[in-house]
């Protein structure tokens, strides 16, 4: 199990430093992708459990509202872009709506599973994308972002097998309180070493703020994807990436964090 795992991250993690590196359409359509991956896992996971959810309406609109958006990133729509923002944030909802008239057996919570999977899943992992086109410290802080939540995860999981007693939730058994904290502190270390090649651009202030909200976001992100595997009774999103489960598992921290990230430093500009 291990040589799997290592072999992945040996492959994946110079993809990802190398496309975070390059940025702008590329880089977008990587986040794409894994938006892509997320939201078939996140539908395979609920027919596990035998969840309704409109699956067209989550693959075509889970990937059109946040390709829309990146292309309002690049300037295709410069008058009139929060408008079609707008647009394009309540097209998913009108469509999931629709499309339920069209089923022999009606049900709200497909409904509700739909557009939990876009605008829950697809619409924050966007973010990703939005944060690296951030100017002039987009990339900077992408890479503080991944780093921090590597770091976090990993603090949080040795502190836990070491020395964690007191279970966090129900929802994951093995995630303690000790590995949470652990975690939480690894998020500060994490941000203010890298802060020392970024105080152009990284404030102090700024630099606590968004170590709090990978300690606490990151860590409540991961739990959500617990909750939804446990109601259907999986252990992985799937065994895509051998060693690491599914896109889902790798990246659900961002889920939270990404818009968390992304807003607190266009707010504190």
């Amino acid at each position: 199990m291990l040589l799997p795992r290592i072999l992945t991250a040996v492959i994946g993690i110079p993809l990802v430093v190398y496309l975070v590196n390059l940025g702008g359409i590329p880089y977008s359509l990587f986040i794409l992708a894994i938006i892509a991956l997320a939201l078939y896992e996140y539908a395979t996971l609920l027919r596990m459990g035998s969840r309704p959810v409109q699956v067209p309406v989550l693959m075509v609109f889970g990937l059109l509202l946040p390709a829309a958006m990146s292309l309002g990133n690049f300037g295709v729509y410069r008058e009139g872009g929060d408008n079609y923002a707008g647009l394009f944030l309540v097209l998913p909802a009108l469509a999931a709506f629709t499309a339920e008239f069209f089923y022999k057996q009606k049900y709200l919570e497909r409904i509700a599973f739909t557009l939990m999977g876009v605008y829950g899943l697809a619409w924050p992992l966007w973010h990703m994308a939005a944060l690296r086109e951030l100017r002039p410290d987009g990339k900077g802080l992408t890479f503080l972002m991944l780093v921090t939540v590597w770091f976090m995860d990993t603090a949080a999981y040795a502190a836990g097998r070491a020395f964690g007693s007191r279970q966090l939730s129900s929802i994951s058994p093995k995630k303690t309180w000790e590995g949470a904290i652990a975690g939480f502190a690894g998020a500060f270390i994490a941000v203010f070493a890298i802060r020392v090649f970024m105080k152009d651009t990284l404030s102090a202030p700024l630099a606590a703020w968004l170590a709090a909200a990978i300690g606490v976001g990151g860590q409540l992100s991961d739990l959500a994807e617990s909750m939804i595997k446990r109601a259907v009774g999986a252990k992985d999103s799937s065994t895509l990436l051998p060693g690491h489960g599914g896109v889902l598992d790798r990246f659900d921290s961002y889920i939270f964090v990404a818009p968390l990230i992304y807003y607190i430093v266009v707010i504190a500009r």
